[in-house]
C-alpha cells in the first residue's frame, strides 16, 4: 500500500512541476481568439445572402402575450444583428395587428399589476429596437378600434396605419418578405 502512495505522490509532484513550466501567457495566447478568428468560426448565412445588400423583412405581429412576444422580439433583434454582422443592411417593418396592439398602449392602467412589469419591459425593448437604423413599427387602426385604443395613446414611435394587410401588400411589392410572429 505504501508503494502505491509513493507512486501517486511522485506522479502528483511531476504534474505540479510540469504545470509550473507552462506560463500563463502561453496558455492565454494559445487559447484566446482574435475577433477575426471568432468571426470566422461563427456559422454564417453566406449562401442565402450572396449578392444581397439590403435585407427587407415585414414582421406580421399578432402575439398579445407580453412574455411570448418578448421572446420573439429577441429573435427579431438577433436577426437584425446577424444581418449587420454579415454586411447586409437591415430594413425591418414590425406591423402589429390583432391582440398585439393592446401591448402598445402608453396607459397600462387597464392591466393588472401582475402583468405591467412584463409589458413595460416589452415596451422598453421595442423602444430600443426603434432606435436602430432601418426599423419602423406600425399599429393597425382596425385592430386598435376594437380595443379601443387611439393613436395618441400608443407608446412613442409607433406609427398608426389604417390597415396592416395593406401594409403587408405594399411592402411585399417592394420586395419585403413577410414573416409571421403569431
Amino acid at each position: 500500500m505504501k508503494k502505491v502512495n509513493i507512486i501517486v505522490l511522485l506522479f502528483a509532484m511531476f504534474l505540479i512541476v510540469f504545470s509550473m513550466s507552462v506560463s500563463a501567457g502561453d496558455i492565454a495566447t494559445e487559447h484566446c481568439m482574435t475577433d477575426d478568428e471568432f468571426e470566422a468560426r461563427q456559422p454564417n448565412d453566406r449562401a442565402a445572402l450572396e449578392g444581397i445588400e439590403v435585407g427587407r423583412i415585414f414582421w406580421d405581429v399578432t402575439i398579445g402575450e407580453p412574455q411570448l412576444l418578448a421572446g420573439r422580439l429577441g429573435v427579431i433583434d438577433q436577426t437584425y444583428r446577424d444581418m449587420v454582422r454579415q454586411n447586409v443592411t437591415p430594413e425591418m417593418i414590425l406591423a402589429f395587428r390583432g391582440g398585439s396592439v393592446r401591448l402598445l398602449a402608453s396607459d397600462l392602467s387597464g392591466y393588472s399589476e401582475e402583468f405591467r412589469p412584463d409589458i413595460q419591459d416589452l415596451q422598453r425593448r421595442l423602444q430600443q429596437m426603434m432606435e436602430l437604423p432601418g426599423v419602423r413599427m406600425e399599429s393597425c387602426y382596425i385592430a386598435m378600434r376594437r380595443v379601443p385604443l387611439e393613436p395618441e395613446n400608443l407608446i412613442r414611435g409607433i406609427v398608426t396605419v389604417n390597415n396592416t394587410f395593406l401594409s403587408a401588400m405594399g411592402y411585399g411589392q417592394r420586395w419585403f418578405i413577410s414573416l409571421p410572429i403569431h
